[in-house]
């Protein structure tokens, strides 16, 4: 199935380029997901990591409403322009390969990244991505994903991948995204639990009218909407795990969604 997949940008250099092109864009951008972690996970004082993070839009967001955040990213230009955008003091931008990261075991209370695995055809790849960051995990780790089960959005991405790579990228189906959490799971000897959630697809909580509410409002409101709406028509699916230890003891938000109802 890996043999299949084309990945239009896979390495440093190649990321590098399309950082320079995308890094301003992207950064303007509004941090949908951040409003929704912020809300969903009470980030308030946490130790966040962000892997693949770009631009760290999310991040920069994140670091008002959490204890501290650390991006990494192969790209050290895209560090490099994140570090030289005034960052916030608790926001860190470190060049770094998630396959082999420099932090000791469960260093953050919540590790998350958004399209990072689209990016890598490599099924082995994925699970020692998977590996690393459940490793450096207290709390819960999050993976979003394009998604293979939205039709029209997928074939919209296959579409624009005849002309610009950053479209060329993987999507996932929800039985996969499990295989890939309880294989990573039984292969580190560790007990947790798994959970699905949709994200994306309600942009109009953003703009418009909604964009004049607060961002803790709009990602209240975008909580739920993505637990109303069914996983096929989100744009991207969260994989969620938590480490059966971090369930212990520790006190967290309830879970925005719970969802067994894959196809609904």
């Amino acid at each position: 199935m890996s043999s299949k997949i084309r990945i239009g940008i896979d390495t440093p250099d190649a990321w590098d380029a399309e950082w320079a092109r995308w890094f301003e864009r992207y950064s303007r951008g509004i941090p949908r997901l951040g409003m929704w972690l912020a809300r969903a996970y009470a980030t308030s004082d946490c130790e966040l990591l962000e892997l693949g993070a770009g631009s760290g839009r999310e991040s920069r967001f994140l670091s008002r409403h959490t204890r501290s955040v650390t991006c990494v990213d192969f790209s050290a230009g895209a560090m490099e322009a994140l570090r030289a955008s005034n960052p916030p003091s608790n926001l860190r931008a470190l060049t770094m390969d998630a396959l082999n990261l420099e932090f000791p075991d469960r260093a953050f209370d919540l590790t998350f990244h958004k399209g990072f695995w689209s990016c890598f055809s490599d099924d082995v790849q994925i699970a020692q991505l998977f590996s690393e960051q459940l490793r450096v995990t207290r709390r819960s780790m999050l993976a979003l994903v394009h998604n293979g089960a939205n039709a029209p959005f997928h074939a919209m991405f296959q579409a624009k991948a005849e002309t610009e790579k950053l479209y060329q990228v993987r999507f996932f189906k929800p039985d996969e995204l499990l295989e890939i959490a309880n294989d990573g799971l039984a292969k580190a000897g560790v007990r947790g639990s798994v959970r699905l959630h949709g994200f994306g697809g309600v942009d109009w909580m953003h703009h418009g009218l909604g964009s004049l509410l607060p961002a803790r409002l709009q990602g209240s409101l975008a909580a739920l909407a993505y637990r109303l709406r069914p996983l096929r028509v989100a744009e991207s699916l969260v994989l969620e795990v938590t480490p059966e230890a971090a369930r212990e003891g520790v006190t967290q938000s309830p879970p925005p969604d719970a969802r067994e109802d894959l196809y609904p």
